[in-house]
């Protein structure tokens, strides 16, 4: 189900038919790839929480049918939970972006041969508080580039905290399939839908991801996908905040 939150998602089609001539168009690489985020109860009023909404449009979706492309690693720091802006993040989970004038440390850890990360950033480690292991204070995130089933479009999307979980099963299913060498992930069918979870003095959604439906490669929508892949393989989500930043009536809230 999609939900229109406001009047500027109307999209008004003019053609222009004076002289029969073309303006000019965005080519494939100019284009910001538009991003989803987690409506959350703390948010904006007339938001539905637990629904995805287009950061750009406004328009917001139940759950959404996907296909993933690819994710990448990252991390983020905000000091306080109310804050729109971070104040250290990280485009590879590895070093800080060089968008960040003043970074927490000069690099964020490293993966061991044993394949754990080793924080070298006080914020990127575990911590101990009152006598329990609490997460980071600067957390990972993982930024997921996929097509919307609805419009054939891509799409970022961003998951951290305990999102996480539902996105590393998810992974570790996939591995299981495209080690054997018969599918790639952008051929995984799935559902991205959300949950509640209520405490006695806190409330959230959580992005959770259906098990995966494969496509045979004969299938012409794996072909199409595998064009896109070509396409997209290179672009980045950063794009897609920095037009956020410039748009200050869409804020990002994220989970």
């Amino acid at each position: 189900m999609t939900k229109v939150n406001s009047d500027r998602t109307r999209k008004g089609r003019t053609r222009c038919r004076s002289n029969g001539t073309r303006g000019a168009r965005l080519r494939d690489g100019e284009r910001i790839i538009r991003r989803f985020v987690l409506n959350q109860p703390s948010g904006r009023l007339g938001l539905e929480p637990g629904w995805f909404r287009n950061t750009f449009t406004g328009q917001e979706h139940e759950q959404m049918r996907v296909n993933v492309l690819l994710w990448r690693r990252g991390r983020v720091y905000f000091e306080d939970s109310e804050d729109q802006m971070p104040v250290c993040k990280s485009n590879d989970g590895l070093r800080p972006s060089p968008l960040i004038e003043t970074p927490k440390s000069v690099t964020c850890g490293h993966w061991n041969g044993s394949g754990w990360f080793v924080p070298e950033c006080s914020p990127a480690a575990w911590r101990f508080f009152d006598g329990r292991r609490c997460a980071p204070l600067c957390q990972e995130t993982w930024n997921f580039l996929g097509i919307l089933e609805d419009d054939g479009l891509p799409f970022w999307i961003s998951l951290k905290g305990t999102s996480l979980r539902s996105a590393r099963r998810f992974l570790s299913m996939c591995h299981e399939v495209t080690r054997r060498g018969k599918h790639d992930m952008l051929d995984c069918c799935i559902t991205l839908s959300s949950q509640r979870v209520q405490g006695r003095s806190f409330e959230y959604y959580v992005i959770c991801f259906s098990d995966p439906q494969w496509l045979a490669k004969r299938d012409s929508t794996h072909r199409k996908l595998k064009q896109k892949f070509r396409r997209l393989g290179q672009a980045h989500i950063q794009a897609a905040f920095d037009a956020e930043q410039s748009d200050s009536a869409v804020p990002a809230e994220t989970i």
